[in-house]
């Protein structure tokens, strides 16, 4: 798979199925990394919007505005460290060599 259907795939909604049963699950996570995952795959959308054909621009345009609003809403989250999270994100960034 391109790096393009890997990134529509990864946010692209899926409708719950009647026969499936979701269970409430307490996960903790942590929003400065989730932040950080969030950013990182705003950049590669951003990236290779430039590369697609018109008909894929809009997929990813739909992925941008996704990855946007679960950046904003991590951002609201009580427990965001916002330093620490442009800190790390630095650094993936240069690891990546995005």
């Amino acid at each position: 798979m391109s790096k393009v259907n890997l990134l529509i795939s990864k946010y692209k909604h899926v409708p719950k199925d009647e026969k499936t049963k979701y269970k409430f699950v307490s996960i903790k996570f942590s929003p400065t990394t989730k932040w950080i995952e969030y950013s990182l795959d705003l950049l590669e959308a951003r990236k290779l919007l430039q590369d697609v054909d018109f008909v894929t621009k809009f997929d990813i345009e739909r992925v941008i505005k996704k990855i946007e609003d679960k950046i904003s809403w991590h951002e609201k989250h009580k427990e965001f460290d916002h330093n620490t999270a442009v800190r790390e994100f630095r650094k993936a960034r240069k690891l990546l060599q995005l």
